[in-house]
């Protein structure tokens, strides 16, 4: 689920506007994409960074934190991808974004154990055609695979994120 990690790590860099379950908000002139938000954190010098970060609680400072070494440790083409699939995330709709985000918070609700197995799937399904995906979700194995939180999940998902 890269795409969690899009949201996840782009969005808490610019600030939690989207972190929390409400009607996004318009971004003030000025201020850069969330994306454009983490090159420059990053290019700040430490004792800026600390600054910044020290406004925050210690939870959000440490989840942002880590975030950010995830983001650094990520390869270039990696780093230009999550670009790219924030970039495809805000061009939905407020409500649709909104859906993704709810969506999102449930699979982080499934147990540990079932979190690969359907985002391997979740990345099968947006490799596939809309005519594909709809033959995929009758098939008997996806019904005896996934439970249907996690079948609703995956046609979610795949609907609304689209191709990889």
């Amino acid at each position: 689920m890269r795409v969690l990690v899009v949201v996840a790590i782009l969005l808490s860099m610019a600030g939690g506007a989207f972190a929390q379950p409400r009607k996004a908000a318009p971004r003030k002139a000025g201020q850069p994409p969330p994306h454009l938000a983490i090159e420059r954190f990053n290019r700040m010098s430490p004792e800026q960074r600390d600054q910044m970060l020290n406004r925050l609680s210690p939870e959000r400072k440490a989840a942002i934190e880590q975030r950010l070494e995830r983001f650094n440790k990520m390869s270039p083409e990696a780093k230009k991808r999550l670009r790219e699939e924030f970039d495809q995330f805000q061009q939905l709709p407020p409500e649709k974004q909104e859906t993704v985000r709810k969506t999102f918070r449930d699979f982080n609700q499934l147990p540990k154990e079932r979190r690969p197995e359907v985002r391997r799937e979740l990345q099968r399904l947006r490799r596939m055609s809309a005519e594909e995906r709809q033959t995929r979700f009758s098939s008997e194995e996806f019904r005896e695979k996934f439970n249907a939180e996690e079948q609703g999940m995956l046609e979610t998902l795949s609907d609304l994120l689209g191709p990889e």
